[in-house]
């Protein structure tokens, strides 16, 4: 039984929200406690400006998230009624219809440029559906580079957090002379690596997110790009 075109993409983005969801909860130890039994969002105002960023981050990357999972849902580059109608006897007209299509469907688009080349020879055609397919993959790509910049700079913001929470902690302890209480340099410390913990919280699934889309978009539009050739150029005598 074939999958419906939104199945791929609703499984994947209910996975994301729940390893946002799921890592956020990691330390947690009660019903409502987190971090050092604070909440979550107790642990976040904790933890500084940093934190707050970092949250912004998140929010952004699950936005383009989302909007290139519904890019790469299956109906809009390969749609299983246009695959059917390339596998019928008359691929020549199918062709042709498709080329005439919305050329939001990726498919479309490749076999329109395949078609308008259709009186060229075998490696004009080969060559322009390569060309065509190529530079989707280059365009998606760029539409998702925000996602990986964003999975990049989280950790590094943590880091940041940490490193300047580690300063204040032992600026306190240089002034009130608190080393002699393990306490509250541990608290310091503790409150300074919530920074790097949340920025891997957030960064993980979003690095997943971002190399599962990439994956599957030059998956779909290869495939295309195969079809394309199997129904546009004639196998040789």
């Amino acid at each position: 039984m074939q999958r419906h075109p939104l199945a791929s993409t609703a499984h994947m983005l209910i996975t994301t929200v729940l390893l946002f969801a799921a890592m956020s909860c990691l330390a947690a130890e009660g019903d409502n406690s987190g971090f050092l039994g604070k909440t979550v969002w107790e642990t976040i105002q904790r933890g500084g400006a940093v934190m707050y960023v970092i949250l912004a981050l998140s929010v952004i990357g699950l936005t383009f998230i989302f909007e290139a999972a519904f890019r790469t849902r299956r109906s809009a580059i390969l749609p299983a009624s246009a695959v059917r109608a390339l596998a019928s006897s008359d691929t020549a007209a199918a062709v042709e219809r498709l080329a005439g299509k919305s050329q939001k469907v990726s498919l479309h688009r490749v076999l329109k440029v395949g078609h308008r080349w259709r009186r060229g020879s075998t490696q004009q055609i080969q060559s322009a559906i390569e060309e065509v397919v190529d530079d989707m993959l280059w365009q998606f790509r760029r539409s998702v580079r925000p996602i990986g910049i964003l999975a990049n700079t989280a950790p590094l913001l943590g880091l940041l957090g940490t490193v300047v929470g580690i300063i204040e902690a032992f600026d306190v302890v240089a002034q009130e002379g608190a080393l002699g209480d393990p306490s509250a340099l541990a608290a310091g410390i503790s409150k300074a690596l919530f920074t790097t913990c949340f920025g891997l919280i957030v960064a993980i699934p979003m690095l997943l997110s971002y190399h599962y889309l990439a994956g599957k978009a030059e998956t779909l539009l290869r495939q295309c790009e195969e079809l394309a050739k199997e129904a546009l150029v004639l196998p040789p005598d």
